[in-house]
């Protein structure tokens, strides 16, 4: 809060609150076998163009015709349609190669320390060979140590050491540890003065000319030291310090010119007097070279995060990833490193087996598209098991999807009934189309073959561009399906009216037309659940509780009082108002067609005291006139008109 003492006009700008921005409807996830690409892994892409690159075959297109798989046509279906966005999972059963290489485990079973996958499923990734060998960034070649300045002393009394110059008091920098050659003495160094050295604590003698000052000793439990020749030591660096038979192993926390701060303390002392062996330092590093024709080499890694050449960033390679294992390895640096090996091969490479694509893999390919948050429709054309499909958007609520009848059904079949059935959605998450539809045939030789193919990217296709020209709110039926040109079977009124009930979604071909058209707009939801019936009702609330959703977050650990209600409901009311203006909601005004409700009846004393906010939304959606039933009467003056 500003404190105002000076009389005058002042000027305080509010944070503003952002309208809710609407959110997508329309973009589609497609699951199912493709020729290649990556699997498991929703993949975004905007065009056919792309969809082909990435999935089809570099030897022609995308198509899997034996045995036939409907992915493909089905993406083909939804842009042609008016799709604009979509995410692509393939499910297969092809492996990539990897291999888990061993950490330095100096006994027991080793550990593992890194593991490299192909890029690429399928046997080939066999053939890729890796070779671990040691590297240094600080060899022993460096002359890389401690460094342990001595010079000679005028006097040392209290907290000041008096050298001869300047020069010499340059050799040393604060925070040093300090002592009197050959005495007991031990203190820090504040500051350099000139020709004099200023200390933390008092010396606990005098001294003359006797002895000079030089580095202490390094002692257990110390942490930071100066290194002469360091280049090349840097945060997450695995050091050794060795003199004689005494050697220690740390990792580098940081380091401030010389100065260099280990992650944990040492626990032997080292001697830095100048008849004393140098204390070495020398760093821990691996090379790794992948062979797959050429040979890649990545020198020089670290198994630190904060090192500039740690392995998950470094490695780089156009044939492999560089990974954690699936369990890590518990070995300290720097036996956590991959132990040494020559011309490793990868193993476990298996191509994509098209006929054991089963339940699993769909369900591996939900899980996966499950992560991804802007996908709205969901369809797998090649799924024999869509009760998983539906469990996946009944699950997330946010998204919906379009079911396949099986081919070959005739209307009548109990069969096709039973798997509208398994296909029910309590919430009406899912719809349900009949039959399948005809299309030119896009490997024919001659360009006059015809192939049938599931409906539901196509009608995917159709959701779209429904959503771009009326909005989501429109049923997204009496459209005409491009790139049909007949059905699997032509169905008349009477085959349709059993189905409808049934919240059988049917394809009609009309007297006089060629293309077909979607002559259905209902849910799986069950017959009970009238206010879920409609397709274009359930994808209206998933966009308005979506929009809702991520439009008022910043609410989030606001104070929950009455100011935080008022201004959501202001947010919400003004968001719906504009859905309601758009023709989504059904009444003459806005208080008909929907209302927000945030006050103390919701909220009571006993609920915020948990953190908790309840709001209460209301709304009346448009729903389609699936049956327009005209009235013709006879009277005395002619025939007379009426709807109802």
């Amino acid at each position: 809060m500003l404190t105002y003492k000076t009389p005058g006009v002042y000027i305080e700008e509010q944070p503003a609150l952002g309208p809710i921005q609407p959110a997508g409807t329309s973009t589609a996830a497609f699951l199912g076998p493709a020729l290649q690409g990556p699997s498991f892994v929703p993949t975004k892409v905007t065009n056919w163009t792309d969809f082909n690159n990435t999935f089809g075959s570099t030897l022609g297109g995308p198509y899997i015709v034996a045995p036939p798989r409907y992915m493909a046509y089905a993406v083909r279906g939804f842009f042609d349609n008016g799709g604009t966005v979509a995410y692509i999972v393939r499910v297969s059963t092809a492996q990539a190669a990897w291999i888990e290489l061993d950490d330095r485990a100096s006994s027991g079973t080793p550990g593992k320390a890194v593991r490299l996958q192909a890029k690429t499923e399928g046997v080939a990734g066999n053939n890729i060979q890796v070779t671990v060998q040691d590297a240094q960034v600080v060899p022993s070649s460096a002359s890389a140590a401690v460094r342990k300045p001595s010079a000679a002393i005028t006097s040392a009394a209290g907290n000041v050491i008096q050298l001869a110059n300047a020069t010499d008091a340059a050799l040393f920098q604060p925070t040093d540890w300090l002592t009197i050659d050959s005495t007991s003495e031990r203190a820090q160094l504040d500051r350099v003065r000139g020709s004099q050295l200023i200390l933390v604590t008092n010396l606990t003698a005098s001294y003359g000319t006797t002895h000079p000052v030089r580095v202490a000793n390094l002692v257990a439990g110390q942490t930071t030291f100066r290194v002469q020749n360091g280049a090349g030591i840097e945060p997450g660096s695995v050091i050794q310090l060795a003199q004689g038979s005494t050697q220690e192993d740390h990792t580098v926390a940081a380091v401030a010119g010389e100065f260099v701060t280990l992650d944990t303390p040492l626990t032997n002392p080292f001697a830095l007097g100048s008849s004393d062996a140098a204390v070495t330092v020398t760093t821990f590093e691996f090379t790794l070279q992948v062979s797959a024709g050429t040979t890649e080499t990545f020198s020089n890694l670290s198994m630190d995060v904060r090192h500039s050449r740690y392995y998950l960033r470094a490695i780089a390679s156009a044939v492999v990833n560089a990974m954690q294992p699936t369990t890590p390895g518990v070995q300290a640096p720097p036996n956590n490193r991959p132990a040494a090996v020559t011309s490793q091969a990868l193993a476990h490479g298996a191509d994509d087996n098209l006929l054991g694509i089963g339940p699993n893999q769909f369900q591996r390919g939900l899980d996966a598209l499950a992560k991804v948050d802007d996908v709205e429709i969901v369809c797998a054309p090649d799924a024999t098991d869509q009760a998983a499909v539906v469990a996946h958007c009944e699950g997330l609520q946010d998204r919906f999807a379009i079911l396949d009848a099986a081919q070959g059904f005739q209307p009548t079949d109990q069969d096709l009934l039973a798997q509208r059935a398994a296909a029910e959605s309590a919430g009406g998450y899912a719809a349900f189309y009949y039959p399948w539809i005809r299309i030119n045939d896009p490997n024919s030789l001659t360009g006059n073959d015809t192939i049938l193919v599931p409906p539901s990217g196509h009608l995917a296709g159709i959701y779209a561009r429904t959503d771009a020209q009326r909005g989501v709110f429109k049923a997204p039926a009496n459209a005409l399906i491009t790139g049909a040109v007949g059905l699997e079977r032509v169905l008349n009124d009477a085959d349709q009216g059993e189905l409808n009930v049934e919240g059988i979604n049917v394809l009609r071909v009309f007297q006089g037309a060629v293309r077909p058209t979607v002559w259905g707009a209902r849910t799986t939801a069950p017959k009970d659940q009238t206010a879920w019936r409609y397709v274009n009702v359930r994808r209206l609330f998933i966009f308005v509780e979506t929009s809702i959703k991520y439009g008022i977050s910043w609410a989030v650990f606001e104070p929950n009082d009455l100011g935080l209600w008022k201004k959501l409901n202001r947010t919400i009311t003004d968001f719906l108002t504009q859905v309601w203006r758009a023709g989504a909601l059904f009444g003459d005004r806005a208080a008909q067609a929907f209302y927000v409700k945030i006050d103390e009846e919701l909220n009571p004393p006993s609920t915020r005291a948990l953190g908790e906010l309840f709001i209460e939304v209301g709304m009346a959606p448009v729903r389609p006139a699936e049956f327009v039933v005209v009235r013709i009467g006879i009277w005395d003056g002619g025939s007379q008109v009426s709807e109802s």
